[in-house]
């Protein structure tokens, strides 16, 4: 097997498939990880304990060197080994009690679609003619299932498996508890092989060899060259068009367009000032700025010195007040606080929010929505 760290990874497939120069060009860029990044590998470990729990397999519980842990980690990984364990017990009842195998963490050669590349599944299920792969999300961004890495996964378990057993259909399935998406689809084996020939392995050479086009899309906020990227900049100042346009001339269109960009804009602005503060702070010199320190707010030093002088003056400094919901949340645990307080909670309605025709949430009929004028005529 190749070693631990492909080069071309099943978890970046979705930036270097569409975008493959990209590959290359995140080479020159270190891999800085992140909190999320930490918190999705130990969530990971815990799944994997959990279900080997389940399903009666050695397994060694990692919580106590788990830094992320909490009640609401325990919470999702409980609900993902759940999950398996009832996708196992349906796989027994489609085969008329036959005893499914289960794979759990199964390392995959992809090196026939992807050179030099590897992969691990979180969990692989064959039964008779069906091969199922699972991939937990701990994160909150969503995915489908038509995501690039977990077909990377149904292709390298159907090469693993395929000499082993009669597979001519491929379910994939995405399980992400924390916003509550379960995503799932099946092909047939020719499907898969199709698209891993004709899409896969096209890129993916490609993306070794750090040739193609560069693309822009959402991959890009996965990608560690996205501060220094020309073909991301120019897409995202291409904006800049309407710099000159009073916004009363702008078309429909043009509106939507700007309302379609703004949060990539936004995100990839900041990442090129953190990006640009950090090479400063090395010592780096972009012209016209230099570094200064920040304006910061004042704290207390002792709070207890504070508060025996301010009762001195005859006042109370403190404030006393309950905890806030999502303390108390993790005070109680999600499913006690719910059962606890659920009657004595309310959500008042939210402020309406401009957002994709593609977001899940009800549209707002006109007579719901009250609008507050951010300017008047008036001087008052």
């Amino acid at each position: 097997m190749p070693g631990n760290h492909a080069f071309l990874s099943p978890s970046s497939a979705v930036r270097w498939l569409f975008c493959p120069p990209s590959a290359r060009l995140c080479e020159q860029f270190p891999d800085q990880g992140s909190i999320y990044a930490s918190e999705g590998t130990e969530a990971h470990a815990l799944c994997e304990h959990l279900l080997k729990e389940m399903l009666g397999l050695p397994t060694v519980d990692p919580r106590l060197s788990m830094q992320y842990y909490d009640g609401e980690m325990e919470e999702c990984c409980q609900a993902y080994a759940q999950f398996i364990c009832e996708k196992v017990e349906a796989h027994r009842r489609e085969a008329n009690g036959a005893e499914p195998y289960v794979f759990v963490e199964q390392g995959l050669d992809l090196r026939k679609y992807i050179p030099e590349s590897m992969g691990t599944a979180d969990c692989v299920i064959v039964s008779g003619e069906t091969i199922e792969v699972i991939d937990f999300k701990y994160g909150k961004h969503p995915v489908t299932a038509q995501s690039p890495q977990i077909r990377i996964y149904a292709i390298g378990a159907y090469e693993m498996f395929s000499p082993l057993y009669p597979i001519s259909r491929v379910r994939m399935g995405i399980f992400q508890p924390r916003i509550a998406n379960v995503a799932e689809m099946e092909l047939s084996v020719e499907e898969l092989l199709s698209w891993g020939e004709n899409e896969l392995a096209p890129r993916a050479r490609e993306a070794f060899d750090g040739v193609g086009a560069f693309a822009c899309g959402d991959w890009c906020r996965i990608c560690r060259a996205r501060q220094k990227c020309r073909a991301l900049a120019d897409y995202q100042l291409a904006i800049e068009q309407y710099e000159m346009k009073d916004p009363a001339l702008l078309s429909d269109a043009e509106i939507a367009e700007i309302l379609s960009r703004a949060d990539d804009l936004v995100s990839w602005v900041n990442a090129v000032k953190e990006f640009a503060l950090q090479e400063a702070l090395s010592g780096h010199q972009f012209p016209g700025f230099k570094v200064v320190e920040g304006r910061a707010n004042r704290k207390y030093i002792d709070e207890d010195a504070v508060a025996a002088r301010v009762k001195a003056e005859g006042k109370d400094p403190w404030d006393q007040s309950i905890k806030g919901i999502t303390a108390m949340q993790k005070l109680l645990g999600k499913k006690h606080f719910e059962e606890l307080l659920s009657d004595l909670l309310s959500r008042p309605e939210g402020k309406p929010t401009l957002v994709p025709v593609t977001d899940k949430r009800p549209e707002l009929t006109p007579a719901r929505v009250v609008f507050t004028p951010v300017d008047s005529d008036s001087d008052t």
